[in-house]
């Protein structure tokens, strides 16, 4: 068993910009946390997002990634390409294309959808949530406004055709998913992608998609039940 990890290093979703985890560093203040932001760049592939992800772990010997949603396959390419990774935790996220949407819609066409429908209805309905605070869905709002077009567009037309199975089934560290109970944004199943991976786990949390930002806390105390577990003894 290998050391527990010093530093948390926490990857963004479609955003790209790691400002969505406001609630959730809240929950972190007493650790060594890292927070990536991905530059807007159109034409980046897996490898480069984990490229410039690698740049957070800085001097820290270990680290756990926490994924969120896009950055899922990220975290992946991330782990296999450096060992300072001694932990993935996977926030309602994928590994093939998460939605048949993808697939069907036009990608100018869905951006534009996304966009445009950057509302408080649609974002409580299919993000955060009817309980979401004010204050919530105008951040989320704001980061989907954000986001150039050409930008959202490159990250679908990335996630279309994305099937990193092999990846998850071949990860040699310990991976945690937290499953989003209610869902409405992802419908491929995490679990069945991994089931054959020994090293993978999956937690459900009583909330929706982006559920580091609707339930911190309880992803928090997953986490750490996880850690306990996985690195019971190694000290």
């Amino acid at each position: 068993m290998s050391d527990p990890p010093r530093r948390w290093v926490l990857l963004p979703g479609l955003d790209g910009r790691g400002r969505l985890f406001r609630g959730f560093l809240e929950c972190l203040r007493d650790d060594d946390v890292a927070v990536v932001e991905y530059p807007d760049e159109a034409g980046w592939s897996l490898d480069d997002y984990a490229s410039h992800a690698a740049q957070a772990i800085g001097d820290a010997p270990r680290c756990l990634v926490v994924a969120e949603s896009f950055s899922g396959p990220v975290a992946l390419r991330l782990q296999r390409r450096d060992p300072r990774v001694v932990g993935v935790v996977l926030v309602a996220s994928f590994v093939r294309c998460p939605n048949l949407l993808l697939r069907m819609l036009p990608l100018a066409a869905l951006a534009a959808v996304i966009g445009k429908g950057a509302n408080r209805m649609s974002l409580r309905a299919f993000c955060l949530g009817l309980d979401a605070s004010a204050e919530q869905i105008g951040e989320l709002a704001e980061a989907v406004r954000r986001l150039p077009p050409a930008v959202m567009r490159a990250r679908f037309a990335l996630l279309r055709t994305l099937d990193e199975r092999k990846t998850l089934r071949r990860m040699d560290v310990p991976a945690l998913h937290l499953r989003a109970r209610r869902d409405r944004l992802v419908c491929a199943t995490l679990a069945g992608d991994g089931a054959r991976s020994g090293s993978f786990r999956e937690t459900p949390i009583d909330g929706p998609h982006f559920l580091l930002q609707a339930r911190p806390r309880p992803c928090r105390q997953a986490i750490d039940d996880w850690l306990g577990q996985v690195f019971a003894g190694s000290e």
